[in-house]
């Protein structure tokens, strides 16, 4: 059985109920969580970028054999959710030819893309600290899709407000959101030669957003089929390294 250690910011949570649902028991994988949302691991870096003690002791614990990484997954949804009093939008170069939200503006792709990680300067950094500190090999998650706006608005909770004053998105403009912090990630993944593992096929409906199966009462958060799915896909990239070796 290999010792991984699961560390992220909140969307690790469907995962950890999933593990439990489970009764701790994932074919070929021990688990151990890392929250690092949680009150206890901040602030995750220290003033020059590097895992404060806390969390550097875990990520270098000789035990694990695999670290697995749901950092940063969330921040998109502070931008592309909902609309800006001015509206704007941008071109994901991945998907040019997605609508653009109607009488928007349209911004550059790389001022949009600066933005979104000035907002994420507490999170996205904390990939490549783990990297630098971890002794066993790093993957890294991405996040789950949107909720569709369906679920967002039957529990729409804090986002409400801001929801009434000026709606939500179109729907390709949240999933450009999510899109393009997915590729900010992929970019770090890269640089530090890392495996990037995309969203499980089978959570992801035919807009790319989350299955029903996977909501919860949460607009930004999936619930534990999501987790189930995540740990059924970690289940066979362990099993299919353990075969290369």
């Amino acid at each position: 059985m290999k010792p991984v250690l699961i560390i992220g910011h909140s969307h690790i949570g469907c995962i950890q109920q999933a593990y439990a649902e489970r009764g701790k028991k994932v074919a070929g994988m021990n688990i151990e969580f890392a929250p690092i949302g949680s009150d206890y691991y901040q602030p995750n870096l220290d003033d020059q970028g590097v895992l404060t003690p806390k969390i550097a002791k875990i990520v270098s614990a000789p035990r694990f054999e695999l670290i697995v990484s749901c950092v940063a997954g969330n921040a998109h949804f502070s931008l592309g959710l909902v609309n800006n009093p001015r509206k704007y939008d941008f071109v994901l170069p991945q998907a040019p030819d997605l609508p653009l939200e109607d009488g928007a503006e349209i911004m550059p792709y790389g001022l949009i893309r600066q933005h979104l990680a000035d907002m994420a300067h507490e999170t996205i950094p904390v990939l490549p600290a783990i990297c630098a500190t971890a002794k066993a090999p790093v993957l890294h998650l991405e996040s789950p899709p949107p909720v569709p706006a369906e679920n967002v608005q039957r529990h729409a909770k804090h986002f409400a407000p801001l929801i009434n004053n000026y709606g939500l998105s179109r729907r390709e403009r949240v999933w450009r959101f999510w899109r393009l912090q997915a590729q900010m990630m992929m970019d770090i993944c890269a640089e530090q030669g890392i495996p990037y593992l995309p969203t499980p096929d089978s959570m992801k409906d035919e807009h790319g957003f989350l299955m029903p199966a996977a909501w919860r009462d949460d607009p930004t958060h999936a619930g534990p089929a999501y987790g189930h799915a995540v740990l059924d896909q970690l289940s066979r990239y362990c099993a299919q390294t353990e075969a290369a070796r």
